[in-house]
């Protein structure tokens, strides 16, 4: 049997769980009073996920208050006879209040489906929500609700989820979660990108005016993917069916004043219901572009009679060229059964210029300078189905069964010249050319089952992912004697075959330990296979890893909405196509780079603390997390005698953090919203194989505020500071960035206009690299250029009823770069 079929048979052996778990009924004289119930939409009569519940006795001046589950589902226990008063908090709706009498007759109350209204008014947008409504805090980490947050109109994704508590970007689109790379980012629950894709471009591709939310997962459960080491991000955008014709069309343009260049995106989306169907569509056209200069020193052999200096000036400039678009529909069968299915294409194509200006010293090798252009474009075309059931003895009951296909091509190609100095004259060429495919199958079921004392549940589910990868890379080069033709050079070219199998399984049990104190306890189990082949004799390989990775939580809900949370979670990271794929980059001929196709996945362990509370208006949430990881995946870079340098990767460092973060919001007047994230880690990272120990503080912090002037006009501004990287081999330091903007409201308060400046008072932000490797040191200097000035219009129409739709979580993979730095590119 091959293992492919092995793997299918192991996902049908388990694609429909069944239990019949029976849970006796509390007495009443022993535990107190049961209240429970879920909260619903009214509308459509989809659950509302962790909606915040209070529940106040009359006569007491505290309020308990709790989440509800994923389900919408809440219980209070161990109350006594009285009144009560039932509370409900959710984004997007108003409180919901409802008197309660508990006659202490019967152990439990069920108070069945709870129906909340939606608000629809546009001018919401403008109005200032306190923090119940910007963040939601969930038992496994917490939401920000993008759209009610007026500073991202007609922002980048990159600049929004800067605003995210714990999370930082980069001036290059990197995204990092508690300072920490390996993060998994989503898009509707399913993968940013195809496994040879960067997540940069997809933050790219979509627009801030498309981004509804953004949840951090800190605290992953077993139903998760096991992969991403430091959690989940996921990007929920403005797609959700609606009853009716409904929509938005969303344009900005930004103009960057150093380097005059434009940037810009426009798109719509457009939804419909009629009856039992439903149909949504959405596309849209994004250009990014960027320019850096810098210098860069390599010391070769130091303080020996070998030292050799490498200097190298750099100009780059990198543009991009994005689109998405992506038509979907559901249909009730019947108020227990849905169906789904969806196709989504997104085209892109990354361009740079380059120019490297080397000189040596002593002069071992002739000054020279190199051009050279490239181009990165990819294709990505998906298309996705769902089946999900609810079970007419209990709607909580479900059964989800998912599928989905990807076809992907991430092609990459370059151009390069050596010109002499000082005459200029062409003494080298080649053209590299690198066709990368990647397909991807994906199947997954996942079933609820609450237990009769509706206090508990548990939940299973099955996935299995079948990736098969292609990497086929040529290149030729020209020489003065070659008479003017290109010739092929065996040695580097090749091609990769890769074929990765993951299929998993999964039990988590949910319960309610004693009053307002709750368990989440479960474990997931991952096989994965790994083959690959190259064209080179006795290059193929063959890998099976086995995972097991539990997770254990607990979550404290005291009064007036205090709440403790205490976890524990075992994550894995699989290496992606980047730092697999053995092709050579010769782009920069004294720095190359390469990928290692017996990279190993990383295991890592994250304990946290958290506390929240609101005090008035005011939200607040401290956490504390410890994250250990014993066979960390890192850049290696080695020099040889010809003075050439290699960055690979491989398993090679024990990572111990230690880290806090801080978020607090307030609203004064209702008119004045302002809000603080920071966060502060220590690093350790050692590597006995390379006799390597670096550590050092990290930090980030940013502070956003927005004033409403009257009903048309906003003003709004945002500022931040990332410190220090700290790396194996080095550290990276800090940079910074902020915007101040109007907005104003016309059409009726339908549409918006928004008009803001960045970096207006420093056009040049300095960056300083610097790493030390076995027989060399690098410093790199870059400029980045931010001052830049923005105007985007947004126009909604129709009425907004949203229904959520079911997808594929593939949150399994450590992406790499993606390839878009231009500077320096060999120096790690």
């Amino acid at each position: 049997m091959s293992r492919s079929l092995l793997f299918l048979s192991l996902f049908c052996l388990f694609l429909v769980p069944s239990m019949q778990a029976q849970v006796a009924v509390p007495d009443v004289n022993t535990r107190g009073i049961t209240l429970m119930g879920s909260i619903v939409d009214s509308a459509t009569s989809e659950a509302l996920p962790f909606v915040s519940v209070g529940l106040q006795k009359q006569g007491d001046s505290d309020m308990d208050g709790q989440s509800a589950d994923s389900m919408g589902h809440f219980s209070f226990s161990s109350l006594s006879a009285g009144a009560y008063t039932l509370s409900v908090f959710y984004v997007g709706y108003p409180k919901m209040e409802r008197q309660i009498e508990l006659d202490g007759k019967q152990a439990v109350l069920d108070l069945g489906a709870i129906n909340m209204t939606a608000t629809g008014t546009a001018l919401s947008e403008v109005k200032i929500v306190d923090f119940r409504q910007l963040i939601e805090q969930r038992p496994d980490g917490h939401v920000y609700n993008a759209e009610k947050d007026i500073t991202n109109k007609g922002t980048s994704s990159e600049s929004l989820l800067r605003k995210v508590p714990m999370v930082t970007v980069d001036l290059e689109g990197n995204v990092q979660l508690r300072g920490n790379g390996n993060v998994r980012v989503l898009i509707d629950g399913k993968p940013s990108t195809m496994i040879a894709a960067s997540v940069k471009d997809v933050l790219k591709q979509i627009p801030a005016d498309n981004i509804k939310s953004v949840e951090v997962i800190t605290s992953p459960g077993a139903k998760y993917d096991a992969e991403g080491t430091s959690g989940v991000i996921n990007i929920v955008t403005k797609k959700n069916l609606m009853k009716g014709m409904s929509g938005s069309v969303f344009s900005a343009l930004s103009y960057n004043m150093p380097r005059e260049f434009f940037t810009g995106h426009g798109g719509f989306n457009l939804n419909y219901r009629y009856n039992k169907l439903g149909i949504t569509a959405n596309a849209g056209y994004s250009r990014w572009e960027m320019d850096l200069t810098g210098m860069s020193k390599r010391t070769d052999f130091p303080n020996s009679p070998e030292q050799m200096i490498l200097t190298q000036n750099t100009s780059f400039n990198g543009r991009g060229n994005f689109g998405w678009s992506q038509v979907s529909a559901d249909y009730q069968i019947d108020s227990l059964q849905t169906i789904q299915a969806g196709v989504s294409y997104n085209p892109g194509n990354w361009m740079q210029d380059q120019d490297i200006d080397y000189s040596f010293s002593p002069a071992a090798y002739p000054g020279m300078l190199r051009t050279s252009t490239s181009e990165r474009p990819r294709n990505n075309i998906g298309f996705n189905g769902a089946y999900t059931k609810k079970f007419k003895s209990d709607p909580r009951r479900t059964l989800d069964v998912l599928a989905q296909y990807a076809i992907g091509s991430a092609d990459e190609q370059y151009d390069l010249t050596d010109l002499s100095k000082p005459d200029e004259e062409a003494t080298y060429k080649e053209q590299n050319q690198n066709q990368r495919k990647n397909n991807e199958f994906t199947i997954q079921t996942d079933y609820v089952h609450p237990l009769k004392q509706h206090q508990q549940k548990i939940e299973t589910g099955i996935k299995y992912i079948n990736r098969d990868i292609k990497s086929d890379y040529t290149l030729d080069y020209w020489t003065p004697g070659n008479g003017g033709d290109y010739i092929p050079d065996p040695a580097r070219s090749n091609q990769l075959n890769y074929n990765q199998q993951v299929a998993a399984l999964y039990g988590q049990f949910s319960t309610m330990l004693r009053k307002n104190l709750s368990m989440i306890a479960g474990a997931r189990y991952e096989l994965t296979y790994i083959a690959g082949a190259q064209k080179e004799a006795d290059s193929d390989f063959d890998l099976m890893f086995h995972n097991v990775v539990p997770n254990l939580s607990f979550s404290w809900d005291l009064k007036n909405f205090n709440k403790i949370k205490l976890s524990y979670n075992m994550r894995i990271e699989r290496p992606s196509i980047q730092f697999v794929n053995p092709f050579v980059n010769y782009s920069d001929q004294y720095n190359i780079s390469f990928g290692n196709p017996r990279l190993e996945p990383e295991k890592t362990h994250n304990v946290e603390l958290g506390y929240s509370t609101y005090l008035g208006k005011t939200s607040l949430s401290l956490s504390a997390f410890y994250r250990h990881t014993g066979n960390g995946i890192e850049s290696i870079t080695t020099v040889n005698d010809e003075n050439i340098s290699s960055t690979t990767f491989d398993n090679v460092a024990r990572n111990n953090t230690l880290g806090v973060d801080l978020f607090a919001g307030a609203t004064y007047f209702n008119r004045l919203m302002i809000s603080l994230n920071g966060n502060l880690y220590y690093k350790m990272l050692e590597s006995e194989p390379l006799n390597l120990v670096n550590e050092g503080w990290q930090y980030a912090a940013n502070l956003n505020a927005t004033f409403k002037i009257n009903d048309r006009f906003s003003i709004a501004g945002f500022g931040m500071y990332n410190g220090n990287q700290i790396q194996l081999q080095g550290y990276q330091t800090g940079w910074y960035y902020y915007f101040l903007g109007l907005q104003t409201t016309v059409l009726k308060g339908k549409g918006t206009i928004v008009l803001a400046g960045e970096n207006f008072f420093t056009p040049e932000i300095d960056m300083t690299t610097y790493y030390k490797y076995q027989n060399a040191v690098y410093e790199m200097n870059n400029t980045y250029y931010g001052r830049g000035l923005r105007l985007s219009f947004n126009l909604s129409f129709g009425k907004m009823t949203y229904s959520s739709q079911k997808q594929i979580n593939n949150d399994d993979l450590k992406d790499g770069d993606g390839g878009q730095q231009g500077i320096g590119g060999g120096g790690r």
